[in-house]
């Protein structure tokens, strides 16, 4: 019982606020002095750099899902590279996740270029995916045993786990918000064959302190959908939608939160990318 207890313990503590003011002095953190110049690059140009890859999903998938779904057995490998294709031809590198350095689980970035540089300073390498909780919403069962809660600076929170209950509420949301036939959010996160390469966030390991340091070359930053942003037809690509509706208000005409993560430097091919987990506000 008290070993069980010990593990629950582990992975809650982070979010336990007495146990923070106590421990923060080894936490990593990048400081900014306010929330409004929380920005590596202007939000029209992150909406931009979206914008590029889910308009080239779309017209990737409407050609080419007829001839994948044709193959039955090979459809999981031929939909997986033609996605990671996708972006690579419109970035210019692609991301994907693997064995991690520090150890479990990470994301990497390479090109298929024949260059060093994978990723260029300023681009968009990868969404935070989740369920999007206001912060008066209940999410204490679903943050036990889970690490992959992302607490924004006002308050919300975004449940990146794709396992147990924390994926069984995605799937019910994605659902219940469907419009007609178009789904209104990417589901395919919760899976091994991603529709868009960039929904790993979740992944993304925290830079490592001392000896065999490993420094961050990507952080979060915050960004609010606004209705007419993305289209309809390209909302089945983004990895975010509310637990519950903060406004009684069709699901097109509500803003939606997400959390990309952006190259603070050039990111060299191979490099695993690493963030800094606390944003502190000064």
């Amino acid at each position: 019982m008290l070993r069980k207890f010990g593990t629950l313990w582990k992975s809650y503590k982070y979010r336990f606020v007495p146990w923070l003011a106590f421990n923060f002095h080894k936490r990593s953190v990048r400081s900014v002095k306010d929330r409004g110049v929380d920005k590596i690059i202007p939000e029209c140009v992150l909406l931009d750099q979206l914008r590029a890859l889910t308009s080239a999903l779309l017209q990737a998938q409407t050609w080419a899902l007829p001839t994948i779904q044709c193959h039955h057995q090979l459809s999981y490998h031929l939909a997986l590279q033609l996605f990671l294709q996708v972006m690579e031809e419109t970035y210019g590198f692609h991301v994907y996740r693997a064995p991690s350095s520090l150890g479990g689980l990470g994301v990497l970035a390479t090109t298929d270029r024949s260059c060093h540089v994978a990723v260029q300073q300023g681009q968009l390498v990868a969404l935070y995916p989740g369920t999007i909780y206001l912060p008066v919403q209940p999410i204490f069962f679903q943050s036990i045993n889970n690490p992959f809660i992302f607490r924004c600076i006002d308050g919300i929170m975004v449940d990146g786990n794709d396992k147990r209950i924390s994926k069984a509420l995605f799937k019910s949301c994605s659902s219940r918000d469907r419009v007609g036939p178009f789904p209104i959010a990417d589901t395919s996160w919760l899976t091994d064959c991603l529709v868009n390469p960039l929904n790993v966030g979740q992944y993304v390991n925290n830079q490592s302190v001392g000896l065999g340091c490993h420094s961050s070359n990507v952080a979060y930053q915050e960004m609010t959908i606004h209705p007419g942003d993305v289209p309809l037809e390209e909302r089945q690509y983004l990895p975010n939608l509310w637990y519950s509706p903060p406004e009684a208000l069709p699901v097109m005409d509500l803003p939606l939160r997400i959390v990309g993560l952006v190259a603070t430097r050039n990111i060299q091919k191979g490099e695993e990318l690493l963030s800094d987990y606390f944003t502190i506000i000064y």
